[in-house]
C-alpha cells in the first residue's frame, strides 16, 4: 500500500489573494525598515532568523521541524546562489540591506500572492523525533572530526598563550594549496561584493587566476554571505582571522555533510520507519561518514566538494520521494540544481539524473505543471551554465580536466559492496517494490553508477591515480545512501518498542549498535601507514583518529607562520616572498598564504606559480643552505639564484623578500643595488624554523 507521502495529490489552481493595500504597505515598508535597524544596531544574523522563518511558514513541506528547516534552508541557498548572479551586477554587493530587503520584500510579496492569513511563524510544525537528536550529534561529530585538530596545539606542553593558538589555527586553515586558494576566493567575493567571474576588473589582482572565471564560486559565495550577516559588516576585518573564520565555516560545512546525508536517508525511508530503527539508519551512515575514507575529503581541502555533496543528497531525498505540492518541488529541485552546478559541477549529470528519474516516476503530479516547470526551467539552466560559460570562454577545457590526476583516497571495494548491496535488499519484499520512492532510488543508483563506469572508460589515466574519477564514484556513494533508506523497512523485524522510554532506550542502544556496525569507534593506540600517497590505517584505527592525532597529518609551515604572525609580518599588505625552506613547494605555500592574506595573489600570481621563462617560487630549488661556512655555491644554486632574481626583477611592484641565511641576505643585497627598486625590504630572520 502507498503511504500517504507517495499518493499523487490533486491538482489545485489558486491565483493572485486580494489583500487590502494599507497593511500590505506597512509589510513593504518594514521589509526595508528592519534591516536598516538591524545593520544600525549590528544585529543582521536576526535578518537570517526572519528570513528562516518565513520562508519556512509558505512552505508546506516537512512535517517535523527538522523536516521543515532542512528543506527551508535548503531552497534558501539555491535561491541565494542563484540572487548572487543579480547582487554581483548591482550596485550594492552584498549589502546586508539590500539584499535582506530585496529578500523580506520578495517574503513579503509571496504570502500576499498566496493568501496566508496566518503569520508565517505560525505555519511550522511543532513535531519533533527521537532520531532527530540523532542526526543533530551526527553533525557535532562531523565537525568535531574537521575541526578538532585546530582547538588546541597539541604539540605544546601546557597550555599555549593566545598568539601560539591563533598561529597554529591558522597554520591548520592554510593547510593545503587548494585551502589557501579557496580561501583566497572566499575572500574576494567577500571584498568585491560578487562573483569573481562576473566582476574580473575588481578581481583580478586579489585572486588566483585559475580560480577567477574557471572554478565554481557557489560555495565560498555561500559562506561570505553568512559572515556578512552574522558579522553585520561587509569588511571581512584583520585577514588573519578572516582566514580563521574560513576554517570554522568549512569544519561546520563538513558536519552539515554528514548531517544532510543520514537526513537525506531517514526522508527517503519516510513513515515506514520509525522509532529505534530510525534511529540505527541515522547513526549508522553518520558515523560511516564521520570517521571513514570521507573525512580525507578535510585533509584534502575539497570544500566544495563537500558543500556539494550535501545539496546532493538533498535533491536526491527530495527527488525520489517529493514533498507535497509538485510546484514546490520543482522550484525545490530546480533551485538545487542550479546550487550544484556553480559550486561543484561535476555532481551536475547526477543531479539531472536524480530530476529526470523523479519526472519520469512521479509523471502524474509533474504533467500538470509542465508550463510551470518549463518556465523556471528557462530561467534555473542558463543560470547554471553561467560560470560554465564565462569559464568556457577564458580557456576551460572540460576534457583536460576531467583528465587530471592528484591525490585522493578510494573508498574500499568491500565498502562500495556492502552500499551497493543495501540499495537492492530495498526490493527484498513485495511492499517495497511498490513503492515510488523505492524504485525511484534504484533507478537512480543503477543509472548513475552507469554514468561513473562511462566516465572510467573515458579516463586515459588509471583509476587509482584519476582525480575526478575518485570524486564521482564518492559521489555515486552518497546517493546511494540515501537511496539506502528504502531499505529501513527490512529492519520491522523484531517487533520492539519504538515509542516511550522503551524506544528511546532501544534508540540509544540503536545508536551505539550504529557506531558498533561500522566500526567507527577507535581504540587502542593509533595504527597507520603510508606508502607515498597510499593512506591505509590500522586494524580499529580510522582515518578521523589519525587526523586527529596530529601526528601524521599536519601543516609543515605551521612554524614559520607562527613565527611572521608573532612579528606582524602576515596581513599586513606589503607584497611579498618567502624563501625560508629546503623544499620549493614549501616556499610557494607560505608565499601564497602570505598573498592570500595580502590580497595579491592575482598580482604576484607569476612570481609565485611561475610563468613562462620564468618558473617562480616553485622552481627555486634549495638554497637555503648555499654558501653557508664560506663554501662556494654549486652551479645548481647559482641557477636556482637567477630564477629568483628573474622573478623579482618581473614584479610588478616591489617586493618584500624573507630569507633566513646570511649567505642569500648578503647576495640579494648586492643584487638590490644594480636593481633600484625591485626589493621594497630585505629581510633576514633567522631560526624561523624553530
Amino acid at each position: 500500500m502507498q503511504s500517504v507521502i507517495d499518493r499523487p495529490l490533486p491538482v489545485r489552481r489558486r491565483g493572485p489573494a486580494v489583500r487590502r493595500p494599507l497593511p500590505l504597505g506597512c509589510l513593504l515598508a518594514g521589509a526595508w525598515i528592519l534591516p536598516v535597524l538591524t545593520q544600525l544596531t549590528s544585529t543582521d544574523p536576526l535578518l537570517l532568523v526572519v528570513i528562516i522563518l518565513g520562508t519556512g511558514g509558505l512552505l508546506r513541506v516537512g512535517a517535523t521541524v527538522l523536516d521543515r528547516l532542512v528543506i527551508t534552508v535548503a531552497l534558501l541557498i539555491g535561491l541565494a546562489i542563484v540572487g548572487g548572479l543579480v547582487f554581483s551586477l548591482w550596485p550594492w554587493g552584498l549589502q546586508p540591506v539590500a539584499v535582506g530587503g530585496v529578500a523580506l520584500t520578495l517574503l513579503v510579496a509571496a504570502n500576499a500572492w498566496l493568501g496566508t492569513s496566518s503569520p508565517p511563524w505560525r505555519s511550522w510544525p511543532t513535531r519533533v523525533l527521537g532520531s532527530d537528536l540523532a542526526l543533530l550529534v551526527a553533525a557535532a561529530a562531523g565537525t568535531y572530526t574537521a575541526y578538532g585538530p585546530s582547538l588546541s596545539d597539541s604539540g605544546d606542553a601546557g597550555m599555549p598563550n593566545q598568539t601560539d593558538l591563533t598561529a597554529h589555527r591558522l597554520a591548520y586553515a592554510g593547510l593545503t594549496s587548494d585551502r589557501l586558494r579557496h580561501f583566497n576566493l572566499f575572500d574576494t567575493i567577500h571584498r568585491i561584493g560578487g562573483y569573481t567571474f562576473l566582476k574580473q576588473g575588481q578581481a583580478k589582482n586579489m585572486v588566483d587566476p585559475g580560480m577567477i572565471s574557471t572554478y565554481p564560486p557557489g560555495q565560498h559565495y555561500i559562506y561570505a554571505l553568512f559572515d556578512i550577516f552574522a558579522r553585520s559588516n561587509v569588511d571581512p576585518g584583520d585577514p588573519v582571522a578572516e582566514m580563521n573564520r574560513y576554517n570554522v565555516y568549512v569544519s561546520v560545512g563538513f558536519g552539515l555533510f554528514v548531517f544532510a546525508v543520514a537526513w537525506s536517508a531517514r526522508w527517503v525511508a519516510g513513515p515506514s520507519l520509525a522509532g529505534w530503527r530510525r534511529v540505527f539508519l541515522v547513526s549508522a551512515i553518520a558515523a560511516f561518514l564521520s570517521v571513514g575514507a570521507y573525512t580525507a575529503a578535510i585533509w584534502s581541502t575539497w570544500d566544495p566538494q563537500v558543500f556539494g555533496m550535501a545539496l546532493l543528497a538533498v535533491l536526491a531525498a527530495l527527488c525520489l520521494r517529493p514533498p507535497n505540492g509538485a510546484r514546490t518541488h520543482i522550484v525545490l529541485v530546480a533551485a538545487l540544481f542550479v546550487a550544484i552546478f556553480l559550486t561543484y559541477e561535476l555532481y551536475a549529470p547526477f543531479a539531472a539524473l536524480a530530476i529526470v528519474v523523479s519526472a519520469v516516476i512521479y509523471r502524474r503530479r509533474w504533467l500538470p505543471h509542465w508550463k510551470f516547470a518549463l518556465a523556471v526551467a528557462v530561467f534555473a539552466i542558463p543560470a547554471a551554465l553561467s560560470e560554465y560559460l564565462v569559464g568556457a570562454a577564458a580557456g576551460l577545457d572540460g576534457a583536460s580536466v576531467a583528465q587530471e590526476t592528484g591525490f585522493t583516497v578510494p573508498l574500499a571495494l568491500h565498502v562500495l559492496a556492502i552500499i551497493s548491496v543495501l540499495c537492492v535488499a530495498g526490493f527484498a519484499t513485495r511492499a517495497a517494490r511498490r513503492r515510488p520512492s523505492a524504485r525511484a532510488g534504484l533507478i537512480l543508483t543503477v543509472l548513475s553508477g552507469l554514468a561513473v563506469l562511462a566516465f572510467a572508460v573515458y579516463q586515459t589515466q588509471p583509476l587509482a591515480t584519476s582525480y575526478y574519477y575518485q570524486k564521482s564514484v564518492q559521489g555515486w556513494a552518497v546517493l546511494a545512501l540515501v537511496s539506502a533508506g528504502s531499505a529501513g523497512h527490512l529492519l520491522r523485524r523484531p517487533r520492539l518498542p519504538a515509542r516511550g522510554l522503551s524506544g528511546a532506550a532501544l534508540g540509544c542502544c540503536a545508536l551505539v549498535l550504529g557506531i558498533v556496525a561500522t566500526d567507527s569507534l577507535w581504540y587502542g593506540p593509533v595504527v597507520f601507514s603510508q606508502t607515498g600517497l597510499q593512506m591505509k590505517p590500522g586494524r580499529h584505527t580510522t582515518f578521523a583518529a589519525v587526523w586527529l592525532s596530529g601526528r601524521y597529518i599536519y601543516p609543515v609551515n605551521e612554524a614559520y607562520v607562527t613565527y611572521l604572525l608573532k612579528r606582524g609580518l602576515l596581513g599586513d599588505g606589503v607584497p611579498t616572498l618567502a624563501i625560508v625552506n629546503p623544499v620549493s613547494s614549501n616556499n610557494t605555500d607560505l608565499s601564497l598564504q602570505i598573498a592570500v592574506l595580502n590580497h595579491d595573489v592575482g598580482l604576484l600570481s607569476a612570481q609565485i606559480y611561475g610563468a613562462p621563462q620564468a618558473p617562480g617560487v616553485a622552481g627555486v630549488a634549495d638554497i637555503t643552505d648555499a654558501g653557508k661556512d664560506g663554501a662556494a655555491w654549486t652551479s645548481a644554486e647559482e641557477k636556482s639564484l637567477a630564477i629568483l632574481e628573474q622573478d623579482i626583477a618581473n614584479s610588478a611592484v616591489p617586493l618584500r623578500i624573507i630569507v633566513d641565511t646570511e649567505p642569500l641576505q648578503q647576495v640579494l643585497t648586492t643584487w638590490s643595488r644594480t636593481h633600484a627598486g625591485k626589493i621594497s625590504e630585505l629581510l633576514y630572520l633567522p631560526g624561523m624554523a624553530g
